[in-house]
């Protein structure tokens, strides 16, 4: 950390071994300080989408925003849904960088617990007002898994998730239930008992 310089808004490093990722929940926090100088400027409605995880404000002349959620498979969306005033959307999934190797799928969302890719989900979406928040707890509720996703959402006050296992299954808080169009047959959802937050 010591090779790094910090010049205003610039970032850099004369230490070519310096390497800085910004995954995790960096996404979330950028996405949040942008929307944040958008509206100091006066912008009222607006939708920042950082490869599919994004934070809506205002409307679309006069209509919510219409976001879809993408199917795991990649085939289509299992859900749409519209946002509210401001509002966060941000999901993690397995499909995007992953590889096979002697047999067995490996995806970049890693289990500290184990040190190996995060098993039992295929993708979680969380809606929250806040966009760290919601790209924080998107990944830890991918990590905790359909046996323990319910438990890490109450910790973390979010009311809104969609879990998509590896089974077909569908997870979500009737907060979420009660917004999305799903597209997937109802036998394969599951509602969870109701989240109570202060936080949203």
């Amino acid at each position: 950390m010591g090779d790094l310089q910090l010049d205003g808004i610039s970032l850099k490093s004369i230490n070519p071994n310096v390497k800085l990722d910004f995954g995790a929940f960096g996404k979330g926090y950028g996405i949040s300080l942008a929307m944040q100088h958008l509206q100091q400027l006066g912008i009222e409605n607006a939708i920042i989408n950082a490869g599919g995880d994004l934070q809506a404000i205002g409307s679309r002349n006069g209509a919510p925003w219409r976001i879809g959620i993408r199917h795991p498979s990649g085939e289509g969306v299992i859900a749409t849904v519209e946002t509210r005033g401001n509002e966060s959307v941000f999901t993690s999934g397995d499909y995007e960088r992953n590889f096979t190797w002697k047999g067995r799928r490996y995806h970049h969302i890693i289990d500290p617990r184990t040190g190996y890719p995060a098993e039992g989900t295929r993708s979680v979406t969380v809606i929250d007002s806040d966009a760290t928040r919601a790209d924080a707890a998107a990944t830890a509720l991918f990590i905790a898994g359909p046996n323990q996703w319910f438990n890490i959402a109450q910790q973390m006050g979010i009311t809104q998730v969609l879990l998509f296992d590896e089974a077909g299954y569908i997870h979500i808080t009737p907060d979420m239930a009660a917004r999305v169009e799903l597209a997937v047959d109802k036998e394969k959802i599951r509602i969870s008992p109701a989240i109570n937050s202060g936080i949203n």
